[in-house]
């Protein structure tokens, strides 16, 4: 109705108020907006979306191959140290199973590295990854796409590679640091709190403490 009270003035002396104006600017601004995320909501799905999946079924193939239990030795031997449990764990979870399920590779860990891990494998490398693997999270890469695009649009397609590489990496190098830093935060809070956790973990496998 307002693009078309719009023409009406183009076509006409007739000079409309100047809310009217300021509401069908809007109206044109949100019909843009809205096409614009159509198009790329095409090209996701004929896109990213189709390949993300065809990622997710190699690698679950690729894990029974290798076999489960294989697998479940690997990843606990991952936990022993801060460096592998926040940044390989996470990195071959996410790679691997893609989230949510990544938050499944938990269980391989000790309770009081739990809240750690979920931190590092949620926000510091998830998004990291994504953007050279968008198997990962591929609701999420609408975001990583929008910067993308207008990257690409102001400094080229190699500027976009370039951003894509240093994201993954910056991710790489600082999932230990942030992982370490809520591990001793979450550390203190327990202790502040009273909380035990060999106690915990005696409860969790159901031992008398």
């Amino acid at each position: 109705m307002l693009t078309q009270l719009a023409s009406a003035a183009n076509e006409t002396a007739f000079e409309l108020p100047g809310i009217i104006t300021a509401f069908v600017a809007v109206a044109k601004g949100l019909t843009g907006f809205f096409k614009a995320a159509g198009t790329t909501f095409l090209d996701n799905m004929l896109g990213i979306l189709p390949m993300a999946l065809i990622a997710l079924t190699v690698l679950n193939a690729v894990v029974s191959l290798v076999g489960e239990e294989r697998f479940d030795n690997f990843a606990q031997k991952l936990t022993g140290n801060f460096f592998t449990r926040y940044t390989i764990l996470p990195y071959l979870g996410n790679f691997f199973v893609g989230s949510p399920i990544v938050f499944t590779f938990g269980r391989y860990l000790k309770e009081k590295y739990k809240a750690a891990f979920f931190e590092v494998a949620n926000r510091t490398n998830m998004a990291p990854m994504m953007c050279l693997f968008p198997h990962v999270n591929p609701a999420e890469m609408y975001v990583w796409l929008g910067v993308y695009e207008g990257v690409v649009k102001m400094y080229g397609a190699q500027a976009g590679g370039v951003l894509a590489v240093c994201t993954f990496l910056i991710g790489l190098c600082t999932s230990s640091m942030i992982g370490l830093t809520i591990e001793k935060v979450n550390g203190i809070l327990a202790k502040r709190e009273g909380i035990n956790w060999e106690e915990v973990e005696a409860r969790k496998h159901g031992e008398a403490y």
